[in-house]
């Protein structure tokens, strides 16, 4: 029976009554009002599912070469309401390229919102070869500990330093070498996690002072937890899905991470303050097993780097569009959020500065070195 009839069936016997028993005024302001609330009920449409069409994340049935893809990111793009995610933007794209470039003959099955693992259990699947490519970040250092530069506190001063750094340096080429030689792990492409802020549920932080005595939820990789506490604070290292339940309950009093994450994943729900000190370039790092690599054929080899090249500057403007617009908006409507003066940031890039001398005693001295002549040069360059 339809919501529509049940409104009008409701509406008669609401006007039968008042017309045999007389109803008393307030009774009849009460069948009114259920009555405007039936007929609101039946108008308004149904909530259509957020879904994406199988064509979008499924492989192709008659492809000779199948890569499976993981990543943290949600999948409901390009559903009705939703927007991309930067992994997804990525990943939609990479697979579009790949079929299309190889005429079907290679394909990608796309794993979105850590449906086949999360970041860390991706990563090491695809180090061994029980998975073909995954999007990754801060937890690769686990995997290649040089990696850590990356994460370097207040390092690159802007977007376009990071992927000067990234997309020309002979520094980073030299890296993904070396990365795969002893990981196996090759990096395909280098899209953009964002730009990572504080936020909290006790105050607003103006200063590292601020952070005495807090505890922060930072991903499992050591330069993290080294950042926080040479900040004056507690770090936990949790898996990304544990964030909000962390916060809730206040097992954590703050975390880091880009806008667009704070936003997607509905943190300010259980955070009321964001601090935009900006202390780490975030990276979406696409990798895949470098023996299943070397193993393909060189024209679907190419393909794939093509693929990779193009996916990048999706995941960059997707992640850029929503962490200074719509995400940001969102964000500014249900927090306290502070940039902080050029004197506390300051204060904030002294404070790190033993996170530094640290990570030389982990990687070696010349790998930091050579990580900050990259970034002259690509300052050098831009026009800094």
């Amino acid at each position: 029976m339809s919501k529509v009839f049940l409104g009008i069936l409701a509406l008669s016997i609401i006007m039968m009554s008042a017309l045999v028993v007389g109803c008393a005024d307030d009774s009849a302001a009460e069948a009114k009002a259920a009555m405007e609330a039936k007929k609101t009920e039946a108008a308004e449409p149904a909530q259509e599912k957020k879904s994406v069409p199988e064509n979008l994340t499924k492989a192709l049935p008659d492809a000779k070469y199948v890569m499976r893809m993981a990543y943290t990111d949600a999948g409901t793009w390009p559903a009705m309401g939703e927007k991309p995610q930067a992994e997804h933007a990525y990943a939609l794209l990479f697979k579009s390229v790949v079929e299309s470039m190889s005429n079907g003959v290679a394909s990608v099955e796309l794993y979105p919102g850590g449906t086949l693992a999360q970041s860390k259990a991706a990563t090491e699947m695809v180090q061994n070869g029980t998975l073909e490519i995954a999007i990754t970040t801060g937890t690769i250092a686990g995997f290649y500990p040089a990696m850590q530069v990356f994460s370097l506190p207040y390092a690159f001063r802007s977007d376009e330093v990071a992927w000067r750094v990234f997309d020309e340096s002979d520094f980073w080429k030299d890296m993904v070498a070396d990365m795969a030689e002893k990981s196996n792990l090759l990096v395909l492409g280098m899209g953009q996690n964002g730009t990572r802020h504080f936020t909290n549920s006790k105050k607003v932080i103006k200063s590292p002072a601020d952070m005495k005595g807090m505890k922060f939820r930072v991903m499992p990789s050591p330069i993290f937890s080294k950042m926080v506490e040479a900040l004056g604070a507690t770090a936990m290292p949790l898996a990304h899905n544990e964030i909000y339940t962390a916060c809730q309950t206040g097992v954590v009093d703050g975390q880091e991470n880009p806008v667009w994450n704070i936003a997607a994943n509905k943190w300010y729900e259980v955070q009321d303050y964001m601090t935009l000190d900006g202390h780490v370039w975030s990276e979406n790092m696409v990798v895949i097993n470098n023996d299943y690599f070397n193993e393909l054929p060189a024209d679907i080899q190419q393909i794939i780097k093509v693929a990779a090249l193009q996916g990048q500057w999706a995941d960059r403007v997707s992640e850029a569009l929503a962490s200074k617009i719509t995400d940001f908006s969102v964000l500014n409507a249900n927090m306290d959020i502070y940039s902080p003066t050029a004197n506390e940031m300051g204060q904030f890039k002294a404070a790190v500065e033993p996170v530094k001398e640290w990570l030389k005693g982990e990687v070696g001295a010349q790998v930091v070195d050579d990580f900050y002549a990259a970034i002259a040069e690509a300052e050098k360059e831009i026009g800094y």
